[in-house]
């Protein structure tokens, strides 16, 4: 395979979505199914998909694979030209799938992420890889998710290390993958569940703005605080702008946040400033929300250039 040009370093599913006829039930109730599909998913498996469709030349490194999940990743990704030839093959793991319910407003996951985590911190149980330095110095730009402590830190330094500039998600201010990345991306749910203590705000858009110039105290990075279907926040320092999202027919939100993630590492490729990076990211997610599955029906840069 050639040189890749993008490298992403993170989480890598297996993923069983379920697209519902109707809204998603409430307990004791009942649901149908419209349309399922198992395919690759994970916050770096579907930015992959998204940039290869992009036209990006991508290799992806992260979480061990397993008895249950390299078959269908091996050859999803080989289909369409991602290299998955650093990832590990652990056959007496599982491997991490997850089971996504889908309606036109809401996705709601079950999985195995917690215990996931708890191996490692509960039992020194590490099963996710250390990433190579050969693999990043190589690339233009890459996608460092924070999910990994200490490996996701050295992938970040190695990447500072070969002046390879880098976009993360969801992770604290202070943390060093933050302190370093070009861009930043906190969605409204990772504010939600684990930055409570940033975040006490007297209104919504005084709450983000707040949290906004808090990062700012840490990194020098363009952060962009997604709202969904609301509104987006972004900005450098004390210079916040914001932007609404695009109205689209809504079918499936599944990858929305992993699609804009992919959108801001497109926009690092191409060296937009950050009022376009913002824009693209936003239009590639919404184009995305109007997809089921998302991983056979990625967005075309066609479609993000019209509703632009």
């Amino acid at each position: 395979m050639k040189n890749h040009q993008i490298y992403l370093y993170g989480m890598v599913t297996k993923t069983n979505g379920f697209l519902l006829s109707s809204d998603f039930p409430k307990a004791d109730n009942y649901s149908e199914i419209k349309e399922r599909y198992t395919l690759p998913g994970g916050e770096t498996g579907t930015a992959a998909i998204i940039l290869a469709a992009l036209g990006g030349d991508v290799k992806i490194d992260g979480n061990h694979l397993g008895r249950y999940t390299k078959d269908l990743t091996d050859h999803f990704y080989g289909k369409i030209r991602v290299d998955t030839s650093s990832l590990h093959y652990d056959p007496n793991y599982d491997g991490m799938e997850e089971f996504v319910m889908v309606d036109s407003s809401t996705r709601t996951n079950f999985s195995t992420f917690a215990s996931f985590h708890a191996d490692y911190w509960e039992r020194g149980i590490v099963r996710w890889n250390t990433p190579l330095e050969a693999d990043i110095c190589t690339a233009k730009v890459a996608g460092i998710d924070a999910f990994f402590g200490r490996e996701s830190n050295l992938a970040a330094e190695y990447c500072r290390k070969n002046n390879i500039p880098y976009v993360t998600i969801d992770e604290r201010p202070d943390n060093e993958v933050v302190k370093y990345a070009s861009t930043v991306v906190i969605s409204s749910e990772y504010i939600r569940d684990h930055l409570a203590d940033y975040y006490t705000p007297d209104n919504e858009k005084d709450g983000k703005i707040k949290l906004l110039k808090k990062f700012a105290e840490h990194t020098d990075a363009l952060v962009i605080i997604t709202g969904g279907g609301g509104t987006t926040y972004y900005g450098r320092g004390d210079a916040i702008k914001e932007i609404n999202a695009y109205k689209v027919n809504v079918i499936s939100t599944l990858g929305a946040g992993d699609t804009f993630k992919a959108g801001c590492i497109y926009s690092l490729f191409h060296g937009y400033d950050d009022d376009k990076t913002v824009n693209f990211a936003s239009a590639l997610a919404a184009i995305a929300c109007t997809k089921f599955p998302l991983g056979l029906n990625p967005p075309k840069l066609s479609e993000v250039e019209k509703l632009i």
